[in-house]
């Protein structure tokens, strides 16, 4: 019985072993082209959390925020004030690196200490970074394991990249919100471009807009221009659109309404249009799924299908305008 305890034991410390040196090895890989000292400590234990870093910029100096970190939440606000000001939290032993260059201003974090053993050990990893009302700059922020959040910027370009965290943004003019895993959302403005790999993505109103997600819904408001929306696996939902080009490999697409002209395709799924009215000669394409319109200007409506009902009322065979629509499985109803 004794020798069977000090196995027990024997295979504890060993494992524990294995784990100290799988986390030292994973930190080295991800580490590996940084050049800074690294001190390993045995144990954290509690809120570990402090101010790391704290300054204020003119607004002449800055025309450009780029901020890539690893493991923080970013967060944009806007005050009354007349400065920009950075203030981060982490770690005591992190150590926030920061370079202006051609009104150019970069901020990066870097840890100085690893801890091999964590237990009931946290800390609040966020940079704050406070802009005036009105400023102008554009913000470029890249986070491997955080989230972004920011207000209304109407009078900048965002772009904002997280690996493995939400995207919160308000009102934009032009920007880039890319999320390998987690939810996008934004307001309105004028031309955005969205993707996220395993999440859903909700969008305002936009003059252009191009929206692409892997797995996941997506919700977008009225495009007064050129719409281009996909999702592998997920429904799409659009209020109005004046050009589009919209594809579901697996759902649903709802439309409210359609001004000009669209190419609408699903692999599985129904594709239903309250309204659509376009100048311009479109196509609809269902694979596996019914397609339904339920309003239409003075066109002709071409429809095929390999298994499934057709009804076209009012159909003007002597029209310039040419609505075709195609199911391989699925009824076609156009009122």
């Amino acid at each position: 019985m004794k020798n069977k305890g000090v196995k027990i034991v024997l295979i504890i410390i060993l494992a524990i072993i294995v784990i100290a040196l799988v986390n030292f090895m994973i930190y080295a890989i991800i580490n590996r082209n940084n050049d800074y000292s690294v001190k390993f400590s045995l144990i954290a234990f509690g809120d570990n959390t402090e101010k790391i870093f704290e300054k204020e910029y003119e607004l002449e100096e800055l025309d450009k925020i780029n901020v890539d970190v690893l493991s923080s939440n970013v967060l944009i606000e806007k005050a009354d004030i007349d400065k920009i000001k950075v203030t981060a939290y982490g770690e005591k032993d992190e150590k926030i690196n920061e370079t202006i260059n051609n009104n150019e201003l970069s901020i990066t974090k870097s840890k100085t200490k690893v801890f091999i053993f964590a237990m009931f050990y946290w800390c609040d990893e966020k940079i704050i970074i406070q802009v005036p009302n009105d400023c102008d700059e554009e913000f470029n922020i890249q986070t491997s394991s955080g989230d972004i959040v920011a207000p209304n910027l109407e009078n900048n370009v965002i772009n904002l990249e997280s690996s493995s965290g939400k995207i919160e943004c308000g009102n934009i003019n032009t920007g880039n919100f890319k999320s390998s895993s987690g939810d996008i959302t934004v307001g309105s403005g004028n031309e955005i471009t969205l993707q996220a790999s395993s999440g859903n993505i909700k969008a305002g109103n936009f003059n252009k807009l191009s929206a692409e997600a892997s797995s996941g819904d997506i919700e977008v408001g009225t495009i007064s221009e050129d719409a281009t929306i996909k999702t592998a696996s997920g429904k799409i939902t659009l209020n109005r659109a004046n050009k589009l080009k919209a594809e579901a490999i697996s759902g649903d697409i709802k439309i409210n309404s359609i001004e000009n002209h669209c190419e609408i395709s699903s692999t599985s799924g129904n594709i239903i249009v309250d309204t659509i009215n376009i100048i311009e000669n479109s196509s609809i394409k269902a694979n596996s799924g019914n397609v339904v319109i339920n309003n239409k200007n003075d066109i002709y409506v071409e429809t095929e299908t390999n298994s499934g009902d057709e009804d076209v009322k009012n159909n003007n065979r002597m029209a310039e305008i040419v609505l075709k629509i195609t199911t391989t499985s699925g009824s076609i109803r156009v009122d």
